[in-house]
């Protein structure tokens, strides 16, 4: 569990890596790191930001910030900027050409319409900028009134649904990964994740030509995954699938920090005997193989 919470915390930069220390516990680390007025990572955003941005900071900074406490689409981002989308895109745009925010599209927008789509959500791409705008920069106040422990204990209470998101991004690059070493049942042309009004898919790969599909769920809670999972996905697959599903290949995978109880491994069979069920360091194991 720390190694996947400093991953979200701090994504894989060496140099951020080098200052956590294993010998102390996820919330000593944190109160020295982040919540001291002295501490080193305080400032960090700040000085990236201003490396990459030279003009408009002010705008900018406002723009991560939303996105980082859940406004995820122009429209969003602008109300939260009481502005409008219009005026926010261009931001974006730039925010994306410099690695900060990364631009995702459903994965079951075929190739063709990627570009043009509208089904289009915007992330922040660095680990360090998601938790200090999620949870630092609003309690800045704590920082300098030197309550850390109020603010480990807020950063406590959320920090599980925060790492749960990094754990989502990390079982879609071991698709990406699997993918790339020809280790999946099909070749896909897109990986990602689906949203939608049909439903919320946490891991999507997907070949229109070929008509195969790979969908997959994440659990970050902390029992094993009961049966009951298995079958909201497969109800969920019926929604989602091209053409109802006719013609097309369709394999499942799941995803679980704590495992999978014996009931819930049985009925993966039944739905697909080629069904993955896949715990963290499974995908560890995988990950390092396939660097």
């Amino acid at each position: 569990y720390q190694r996947m919470a400093v991953y979200a915390m701090m994504g894989g930069i060496p140099g951020y890596l080098a200052r956590w220390r294993d010998s102390e516990s996820v919330g000593q680390n944190v109160r020295r790191l982040f919540v001291q007025q002295t501490a080193m990572f305080l400032d960090e955003p700040f000085v990236l930001i201003g490396d990459l941005i030279q003009r408009e900071t002010d705008t900018y900074e406002r723009i991560i910030k939303a996105i980082a406490l859940g406004a995820h689409t122009p429209e969003t981002i602008g109300r939260e900027l009481n502005l409008s989308a219009s005026y926010v895109s261009p931001y974006l745009k730039r925010l994306t050409a410099l690695h900060l925010v990364e631009r995702r599209v459903s994965a079951l927008v075929p190739p063709a319409r990627r570009q043009e789509t509208r089904t289009v959500r915007y992330y922040l791409r660095d680990a360090y900028l998601r938790f200090y705008y999620r949870f630092i920069h609003p309690n800045l106040h704590l920082v300098e009134q030197e309550l850390g422990d109020a603010l480990w204990k807020h950063i406590a209470d959320n920090l599980r649904a925060f790492v749960g998101e990094a754990y989502e991004d990390v079982c879609r690059q071991w698709v990406l990964a699997k993918a790339r070493a020809g280790e999946l049942p099909f070749a896909p042309e897109v990986v990602g994740a689906h949203w939608g009004r049909d439903a919320q898919i946490d891991v999507l790969a997907i070949n229109h030509a070929q008509k195969a599909i790979l969908l997959g769920e994440c659990k970050w809670g902390s029992r094993r995954v009961e049966p009951d999972v298995i079958a909201r996905l497969a109800e969920r697959a019926r929604r989602v699938v091209p053409d109802g599903g006719e013609g097309w290949q369709v394999h499942y995978a799941f995803f679980a920090r704590e495992g999978f109880a014996p009931e819930t491994r049985r009925a993966a069979a039944q739905l697909d005997k080629n069904t993955l069920l896949l715990t963290l360091p499974d995908l560890e194991h995988d990950l390092a193989r396939l660097e």
